[in-house]
């Protein structure tokens, strides 16, 4: 499934965006990152004054899935396809890189935007740092598929006269529930299970691993180890299933893992948008005081502050990277 993914400077592909963070000061971030000035702007969410854009391929990936399933089906499943791959889609992405926002606000960060794009969501968030705070904004993002599913469980009893089975059945509005379920729930189980960064997975198993005082020298090439198998697998996986959406997500798993791979191989860790937070002397757990973070000190980015600025998002293939 394609969706949410996490990196703090997190999700898909974009690195530490030095976007400057006073330590437990929330609320939006003024300066507008170049990924979202590069989309169409769409203003700011309702409620929140954070920034939304989608990425100029993001609509054209609805455009061409939605043709191929009037293709490849009736009318009325092409439309069903449509309506998925859309504002399903589209709106559920949403929500979780909201999530990650409000976990963002919790812990004192602060929000510079979303970004929608084909790969699924990217929350631009600048952290305080501390691996427990990292990990709770990495959870907040996968946790809203929990009552995004109980509300479209809940329309589905209701238009369906409270069946609520999960077999398609042809019948246009209980089966939009059903799938939106289904992307749900996928969404939920593929960030939650697959600890390959900058998935929102990779994410919640480096927290954990530096909350349990590992060090930040260590947790790094594990990292690189375990993302690095996982993408050659979701790649080999999609191949064979000819699930070319899932074959990106593994190809962008793999470049992001190249990176890390640079920095640990160049005893640079204090420059990489993921670990640079803790080298710096944030963080939580054993690994990431003193001489074991490595090289250590303040990234020129950071400014010397306490914090970094990360991407939070939602990944997926077909659906918080």
């Amino acid at each position: 499934p394609r969706g949410p993914a996490h990196v703090m400077a997190t999700n898909p592909t974009y690195g530490n965006n030095d976007l400057p963070l006073q330590q437990n000061s929330g609320g939006p971030i003024k300066e507008t990152p170049a990924q979202l000035e590069g989309g169409f702007q769409c203003g700011n969410i309702p409620f929140t004054g954070i920034p939304l854009a989608v990425h100029k391929l993001f609509p054209a990936y609805i455009v061409l899935s939605s043709i191929v399933g009037f293709i490849d089906a009736t009318t009325e499943a092409g439309l069903l396809n449509m309506l998925i791959v859309g504002p399903v889609l589209f709106s559920t992405v949403l929500v979780h890189e909201l999530g990650h926002c409000a976990g963002t606000f919790y812990t004192g960060g602060r929000v510079a935007g979303i970004l929608l794009w084909p790969l699924g969501g990217l929350a631009f968030v600048g952290s305080s740092g501390e691996a427990r705070h990292n990990l709770l904004i990495s959870l907040a993002g996968p946790a809203t598929h929990l009552p995004q599913s109980l509300f479209w469980l809940m329309m589905l009893a209701a238009g369906n006269q409270g069946d609520v089975s999960m077999t398609l059945q042809g019948d246009f509005g209980p089966d939009l529930c059903r799938q939106a379920i289904i992307i749900n729930i996928s969404l939920l189980l593929f960030n939650l299970c697959v600890p390959a960064y900058p998935l929102d997975g990779g994410q919640i198993f480096v927290s954990s691993l530096l909350l349990c005082g590992v060090g930040v020298n260590t947790v790094a090439p594990i990292t690189l180890g375990v993302s690095a198998t996982l993408s050659v697998a979701i790649i080999s996986l999609g191949i064979y299933l000819w699930n070319f959406m899932a074959v990106f997500v593994g190809l962008w798993v793999l470049y992001q893992n190249y990176q890390l791979y640079q920095c640990v191989k160049e005893g640079r860790l204090e420059q990489h948008p993921l670990f640079a937070k803790y080298v710096q002397g944030g963080g939580d757990g054993g690994g990431v005081r003193g001489g074991d973070a490595g090289r250590g000190g303040s990234s020129e980015a950071a400014g010397g502050r306490p914090g970094s600025t990360s991407i939070s998002g939602a990944l997926g293939g077909g659906g918080r990277v």
